[in-house]
């Protein structure tokens, strides 16, 4: 009977923050506000409990302390939801085995049968609890007491929905269906960092609740205020990174102009432990108990004041110097415990007129002007013709609009380009490789001072609006017909727009060609998938930039209204780019433009300009080579210094056997491939010393057999 007298024993009536204390250890002082929602999982008259919560702040820890309190106190079905299937198995593992082992009342209470302790289903006395991820066989033939909803922003909104069928509403819908044989008795628990820029998601059950936000006391005046990371943490906004970490400072918020460093946040901790509701007010007061929801504030998480000013500074300048939200995405999601409202969302879309006032006078189509550094062209694939510009790229993410064209008939100047159609047409884009833009000023001769070479091609793979438009094909057959001409494969850049706005800016390029037993041909052409959406972003935040310098874009005196208007053609709705117009192909080539240097071995994240490969730089003459003379040497220095490193359509077709007599479309590459492969030979043949090793490893982008 001993051994049995735990199962009869009654049990003391007890909060989950007491039980905490008892069996798990938990320091209530650590955080001050965390009893108060560990408690409300234990109050009989709330039934839902909501936090919207910056990372590092303990979230998990209350929710482990109700698991363990329903186990021991109150044991009832209960379950726990990840955002997908490996997240679950790593919680289970990582966090529900150590709970079960560190904690003796619980472990006591795990049945002793083999499979008790499994994955994604623990059995303990009368009780089961259940490691879940939201698909909607997860939660069917499942009653449950208590259920757990975890990470909640990074649920689908509509759970088991596809294309062509709808599905079964949300991860709340879902929890609250599965109680039904328990109404009056359930109770919810949904927490998450928030990440539903339109408000969704945890942001919206929480405002619907009580909503209480932590009111701590200033330790100077004592005087209380809400905390609110965005307006309170003070730095040096002027400075790099470590200058704002030791900078920061808190201003309290009650109008008093208090200045609180890093020392005081520990006392402003601790003001919370004897205010009411440990200093949470309700903004919803009139809202019902029985959904009582909270919002924690970054200042009041687990994170210094210095390294919340370091992370968000260093945020700040990556968006300053290159555009790039996800940095400031991720630090007010995760670090503020506040949804990101994008740069761009609410705004209304560029003014044409505002545009075309950014065409800069004296600089014209065509021409480099001071200020690029290289120049890739773009290609916009259409179903009758190929869209193109040509991008400069400065320090600092500014940019140079340098050609706009068109090309719509093949060299004979009478056969209309049709690329989906006809692979071969796709020749006419190879003498772009050896393309050179003059520089913007003359020398005394009249000339241009020096011409600017071209570094990549990209193109866009995606295809036009008419249904069943693909460019892939045929800008593989381009790949194919440049590497066989000599074109290093780092000088070509093949894209398709990602439609997930949520996706990587830059994952890594995919082979385009598989093997046929199975597996990447890696001597295929690399199909790169940009977020477009987070890069259309990054335009348009240039775009929108007033005055020259780091992020903005220059347009030419003589770029065409329709042109300026194609800028303007999309709209960002709900976190994605749409249409509001057909014609965005100058649009386009800034973004794809943007995307082709995003890539390795190219800037990537960098803003500086030291990845420019020497042989690909804009290259002006000095002051001292001004005289007609020496403007003549120093051009055909240039000349000769671009021509020894970029070798002509001509030349290479010659080397692999083309003549005026073949087309492109009748290209051996397999006999190219062996070409190759038997120079490979010889040269490896060859004695090389280091220091000519060395130089072929330095500069990759030159042509050269593999």
């Amino acid at each position: 009977m001993r051994r049995q007298a735990h199962n009869v024993r009654p049990k003391l009536k007890t909060s989950v923050s007491h039980w905490a204390v008892v069996h798990r250890g938990y320091d209530p002082t650590t955080l001050p506000w965390q009893p108060e929602i560990m408690d409300c999982l234990s109050d009989a008259e709330v039934a839902e409990v909501g936090m919207i919560k910056p990372s590092q702040c303990g979230g998990t820890e209350i929710g482990l302390a109700w698991m363990g309190w329903i186990i021991d106190t109150d044991p009832s079905d209960s379950l726990v939801c990840q955002p997908d299937q490996a997240m679950a198995g790593i919680f289970s593992k990582t966090r529900l085995n150590p709970l079960i082992d560190e904690t003796p009342a619980v472990k006591q209470k795990l049945m002793p049968s083999p499979d008790a302790n499994a994955i994604h289903l623990k059995l303990f006395r009368g009780m089961s609890l259940a490691s879940v991820w939201p698909v909607p066989a997860q939660f069917t033939q499942r009653p449950v007491r208590y259920g757990w909803l975890d990470d909640y922003d990074q649920y689908d909104e509509d759970i088991g929905s596809s294309k062509d069928k709808g599905g079964q509403g949300s991860g709340i819908g879902l929890l609250e269906g599965r109680g039904t044989s328990h109404e009056g008795r359930e109770k919810k628990f949904i927490s998450s960092s928030p990440a539903r820029e339109d408000g969704g998601g945890v942001e919206a059950f929480v405002a619907e609740g009580t909503d209480e936000r932590i009111h701590p006391v200033c330790p100077s005046c004592g005087e209380r205020w809400e905390i609110d990371i965005l307006r309170d943490l003070q730095f040096d906004r002027t400075g790099n990174a470590d200058d704002a970490e030791h900078t920061a400072h808190v201003v309290c918020g009650t109008g008093n102009g208090c200045v609180l460093t890093p020392q005081d946040r520990r006392a402003v901790l601790d003001s919370l432990i004897d205010l009411p509701n440990r200093g949470f007010v309700a903004a919803n007061p009139t809202a019902s108990k029985r959904r009582r929801t909270f919002r924690v504030d970054g200042l009041m998480a687990l994170t210094s004041w210095p390294r919340l000013a370091r992370i968000w500074r260093a945020a700040q300048i990556a968006w300053e110097t290159r555009q790039d939200e996800s940095d400031l995405r991720t630090f007010i999601n995760t670090k503020a415990g506040k949804n990101y409202r994008s740069q761009a969302s609410g705004e209304k879309p560029i003014a044409v007129d505002v545009l075309k006032k950014r065409r800069r006078a004296g600089w014209k189509l065509g021409k480099v002007p001071r200020g690029p550094m290289v120049v890739n062209i773009i290609i916009d694939v259409q179903h009758d013709r190929f869209e193109g510009g040509a991008v400069g790229y400065g320090k600092d993410g500014e940019r140079w609009l340098i050609d706009r064209f068109a090309i719509d008939v093949l060299d004979d100047g009478l056969t209309q380009v049709s690329p989906f159609i006809h692979h071969e047409h796709w020749k006419v884009l190879l003498p772009l490789f050896d393309r050179k833009y003059p520089l913007a000023e003359q020398g005394p001769d009249g000339k241009p001072v020096g011409y600017a070479p071209i570094l990549s091609v990209t193109i866009d793979t995606g295809g036009s609006d008419q249904k069943g438009d693909q460019a892939t094909a045929g800008a593989k057959w381009f790949w194919n017909a440049a590497r066989a001409l000599g074109i290093h494969s780092s000088r070509i850049t093949l894209v398709k727009g990602g439609s997930n706005p949520k996706g990587k800016l830059m994952p890594p390029g995919e082979f385009a060609d598989q093997k046929a037993k199975g597996g990447a041909r890696r001597g295929s052409a690399r199909l790169w998938i940009p977020n477009v959406h987070k890069i259309k972003n990054i335009i348009d935040a240039k775009l929108r930039r007033d005055l020259p310098g780091p992020g903005y874009i220059h347009l030419p005196e003589n770029l065409d209204d329709d042109h300026v208007d194609e800028l303007t053609a999309e709209e960002l709705k709900k976190g994605k780019w749409v249409k509001l117009r057909p014609r965005n192909e100058t649009l386009d080539i800034l973004v794809y433009g943007e995307a082709a240097i995003l890539k390795p071995p190219f800037a990537q994240s960098r803003t500086d300009m030291r990845w420019v490969p020497k042989t690909f730089r804009v290259q002006w003459p000095t002051p001292d080579m001004r005289s007609p003379s020496s403007n003549k040497v120093a051009t055909a220095r240039l000349a000769k210094d671009n021509d020894s490193y970029i070798e002509t359509a001509a030349t290479r077709q010659r080397e692999v056997g083309l003549d005026d007599r073949l087309t492109l479309q009748s290209i051996d590459f397999a006999a190219s491939d062996a070409v190759e492969n038997s120079e490979v030979k010889k040269l490896s043949s060859t004695q090389t010393t280091n220091r000519q090793a060395h130089a072929r490893r330095r500069n990759p982008y030159t042509s050269r057999r593999r």
